[in-house]
């Protein structure tokens, strides 16, 4: 009997414990904190290319064909368009064979004895310098024999004027001899300025065709990965040197470019993550981080604004440019 109510009495134990321990249990459960969500600062955006290359023409062309089409994908290499460049070539062929004939005046005046006035005086002054070389030395003897009585003084004074008409002549000579050098000298300098002058055209004209974009008669795409956009010409159209033919969007620099109010700037962080979710798909999510932040405010219908650059890391085929997209920047 005692047996019996001492294992009555340990069954009601177990049981106390137990309904006492379960309460216990689910408070201590409901209890325990659930923890918060990250906050986020939330804004609209644009998907933007930073790099376009805008596609132009310094020289007198024509569109032969247009190879694409308003929002192509296209790679490098890919033909663009095709131009009629024609004319333009021939020109700067015509001012190169110029060059060439001022570059041989040039070497022809540089050459003095190829110039038959400065052989002809230079002979002539040789000979008269000569000929006073020896007019001097005789003048001499007849001093001598003037002194010593053995001519006259008429036929020593006439002597004298011999010898001062070929120093006179020998003069002139020399003068005319300078002159024409002199003017050579300034023919010369007048050439190598044509010269000058002329390489720095033609240099130029082929610096107007020495693009990345442009091989020969065909205008190619220079970007690895872009888009045509802008196109603003069509075959047969003469291209005008003021307006672009057409712009590629680099579609590896693509970047969102989000607009944050500015009573939650405070709260966005250089280096932020950001989830980004395009409105063509919302069910699409892409990663990226705050890559720059405005230094001012700008006014957007009737907002005060902080524009802000986001990366995309995770970019692919689907996300176009100009696609709006949603951003929640995260308060680290």
């Amino acid at each position: 009997m005692k047996k019996r109510i001492l294992a009555l009495m340990i069954i009601g134990t177990v049981i106390l414990t137990a309904a006492c321990g379960k309460p216990a249990k689910d408070a201590a459960a409901e209890a325990a904190p659930t923890p918060e969500p990250r906050k986020t600062v939330e804004a609209f955006g644009t998907v933007e290319a930073n790099e376009i290359e805008n596609v132009s023409l310094d020289i007198e062309a024509k569109v032969e064909t247009m190879n694409v089409k308003e929002g192509q994908q296209v790679k490098k290499g890919d033909i663009l368009l095709s131009i009629d460049n024609k004319q333009y070539m021939e020109r700067i062929k015509s001012k190169q064979h110029d060059l060439s004939i001022i570059r041989l005046e040039a070497e022809k005046l540089k050459s003095e004895s190829s110039n038959p006035d400065i052989q002809k005086l230079t002979n002539d002054l040789s000979y008269a310098e000569e000929q006073l070389r020896k007019a001097g030395k005789e003048l001499e003897a007849k001093e001598k024999l003037h002194n010593s009585g053995a001519i006259s003084q008429y036929e020593y004074d006439e002597f004298v004027k011999s010898v001062d008409s070929k120093r006179k002549s020998a003069e002139d000579i020399r003068y005319n001899l300078n002159s024409i050098m002199h003017n050579n000298e300034i023919s010369l300098a007048i050439q190598n300025e044509k010269a000058t002058a002329m390489e720095g055209e033609i240099s130029q004209m082929k610096a107007a065709v020495n693009k990345s974009y442009i091989s020969e008669n065909d205008i190619i795409c220079s970007v690895e990965n872009g888009i045509v956009c802008e196109i603003g010409y069509k075959a047969g159209d003469v291209i005008n040197s003021e307006n672009k033919i057409l712009s590629v969007l680099d579609l590896d620099s693509l970047v969102i470019k989000a607009d944050v109010a500015e009573e939650f700037i405070k709260d966005v962080k250089m280096s932020a993550r950001v989830d980004i979710i395009p409105v063509a798909d919302k069910s699409r999510q892409y990663n990226g981080k705050v890559i720059s932040m405005a230094k001012n405010a700008v006014d957007k219908n009737g907002e005060t604004v902080i524009p802000v650059e986001i990366s995309i890391d995770n970019k692919d085929s689907f996300l176009l440019p100009n696609f709006n997209v949603d951003v929640k920047i995260y308060m680290e």
